[in-house]
């Protein structure tokens, strides 16, 4: 591979603006710092390696978010240039470190932003990748990663690259693509010394998560989300044609860790051929599922697989939170498929599962004891197709039967988060139902907590689907967002709405927060596209008034700031 990075340098380390800005000189993105981060600071993905996407800060809280207002607004990529690109939009999570935020954008463009001022960002470097867009792939990137004096990032075609935090200078680009179908945007998680990193696809590929070392991209150890046929599950996938090598199954979005255990825990997506389990008899391991590896190794440790042999896209590559509970450590995960599950975080042993969404039709229910669906039967593993409570979506000629919930599913693959205040988890849902051969029908959404043994605590429902993930807080709130524009906090604990604004273009990003000087800010990006597509035209499907002007919103990629 050709390589093809540059960095775009505006002034120098320091800039004199009016201000003297920040000269870089931050502490070292340490191991132990990204396992115990500071409270002003937002240092990877999910702020914490178990995947709460929850801040110690409390200043904005239950009693003043009513006066949250605008601090300022950063605009990046100004439109999407088309190519073979689809779904183009900020779906990436900011990091902040010391009053520098980094920040990637759906072209993998990333950016350094000094932030300290509380009143303006200014954007010190930006390096640009210059990724060709007639490259098919989906147009986005969940984010950067911090390691060291060391900025992380990839590209659509799987180029691994290390910058300079403080300059941008490119320090090394390697390739990873081991296939022309795959493409990578899921965020990156930077261990002690490595990356964790790996490509999605719903193509004829197969996928893998592979660990890269921090110094020079090399890489540490591979795991295959599909298994060959010589291997344990490789015999529940057709033995003609090497179908495991066209099995689609991959890894759309970042892991979560337990250094306890030493166990990363990733969801994992449907299998190709889509939608159709008659080209692919078998429960299709390790597709729909959970799986649990060694951080060292990249050895599987245990599975949970949600729905064998899938016939509705349920993907599972959502969040797995890692929960301390009295009884143990236990995985907390929102299935795309209606229900929320309970696991024990050692064995990957069932412990509850509840429905969260409005409507489920799949499956008449989970059996208690296995968390498999009522209907599932073993001995279709190694070769059966499985007989759900309805048909899949290309019957042959069987009228295409209403699906619950709809093909994107209720939490879908932006993040959840838990609250180690009250003690919940909480998930932005879609609700739906669809036929494919009609898929026009109404989506709104629905915010659900469910507590760490799987009942359901509170639910209510939002007037618009979700698209972006949330963030909890220790000031009782919890930050959410719409595709209609609109970025919103609730009660934590009756998840009544207390705060919003709508921001005019769609939203498919997670907020954060952190602090300068004690002082609070929330940031989120904004910005989607590709509205063409059914499952994005969302907006318009809510039963609004306005539906058809919700049909013509704008893609705009804007990072917006919040303050008191």
């Amino acid at each position: 591979m050709q390589s093809r990075t540059k960095t775009v340098l505006f002034g120098a380390a320091v800039l004199l603006t009016g201000t003297m800005l920040s000269t870089g000189a931050s502490a070292q993105v340490t191991y132990d710092r990204l396992l115990n981060p500071e409270p002003e600071n937002w240092l990877s993905h999910n702020r914490t390696y178990d995947g709460h996407r929850y801040s110690p800060l409390d200043e904005i809280n239950t009693g003043n978010v009513g006066g949250l207002r605008v601090a300022f607004a950063v605009p990046l990529m100004p439109h999407f240039p088309g190519g073979n690109i689809f779904f183009g939009s900020m779906q990436g999570t900011p990091l902040v470190d010391d009053g520098i935020l980094y920040m990637v954008d759906g072209l993998e463009v990333v950016y350094r932003i000094d932030v300290s001022s509380g009143d303006r960002g200014y954007i010190n470097w930006i390096m640009d990748p210059e990724t060709d867009p007639e490259i098919a792939g989906i147009g986005n990137n969940k984010g950067v990663a911090l390691f060291g004096d060391n900025v992380y990032s990839h590209t659509r075609d799987g180029y691994l690259i290390a910058m300079d935090a403080a300059s941008g200078d490119v320090l090394w680009e390697v390739g990873t693509q081991q296939d022309p179908d795959e493409d990578f945007t899921m965020g990156l998680l930077a261990l002690d010394g490595k990356v964790i990193m790996g490509p999605r696809g719903d193509a004829p590929m197969r996928g893998r998560l592979e660990a890269r070392s921090t110094e020079d991209g090399s890489q540490l150890w591979q795991f295959w989300a599909v298994p060959a046929p010589d291997e344990p599950g490789g015999e529940t996938w057709p033995a003609e044609n090497d179908a495991y090598l066209t099995s689609g199954t991959s890894f759309w979005v970042i892991g979560t860790f337990d250094p306890d255990s030493n166990l990363l825990y990733y969801g994992t997506s449907n299998p190709n051929p889509f939608a159709d389990p008659t080209l692919r008899a078998g429960d299709n391991l390790y597709s729909q599922a959970t799986v649990a590896l060694d951080a060292d190794t990249g050895a599987l440790a245990w599975y949970f697989q949600y729905t064998p042999n899938d016939q509705w896209d349920y993907d599972e590559n959502g969040t797995n939170q890692v929960i301390q509970t009295d009884s143990g450590t236990r995985i907390g995960h929102f299935g795309r498929n209606g229900f929320a599950y309970i696991l024990d975080a050692a064995t990957g042993e069932f412990i509850n599962g509840q429905q969260y969404v409005n409507e489920v039709n799949w499956t008449a229910g989970l059996d208690p004891k296995t968390g498999m669906p009522i209907e599932y039967d073993p001995a279709l593993a190694s070769g059966g197709i499985q007989e759900y409570a309805i048909g899949w979506y290309n019957a042959g000629d069987n009228p295409a039967p209403l699906v619950c919930p709809n093909i994107q599913g209720g939490n879908n693959h932006w993040p959840t988060s838990y609250s180690d205040r009250t003690g919940l988890m909480y998930a932005t849902s879609i609700e739906a139902c669809e036929v494919m051969a009609d898929p026009m029908s109404p989506v709104t959404g629905s915010i659900a907590a469910v507590d760490a043994d799987g009942n359901i605590a509170n639910k209510v429902q939002i007037p618009f689907s979700p698209y972006g993930g949330q963030l909890t807080t220790a000031g009782g709130l919890l930050f959410t967002s719409m595709l209609d524009g609109t970025f919103f906090a609730v009660d934590d604990t009756t998840l009544e709405t207390l705060w919003s604004i709508n921001l005019g273009t769609p939203i498919e990003a997670p907020p954060i927060t952190y602090s300068i000087g004690g002082k609070q800010y929330l940031a989120i990006a904004v910005g989607g596209n590709g509205y063409g597509a059914t499952f994005v035209s969302y907006p318009a499907r809510a039963g609004d008034a306005n539906a058809d002007s919700l049909a013509n919103m704008q893609q705009n990629w804007t990072l917006y700031f919040f303050t008191l």
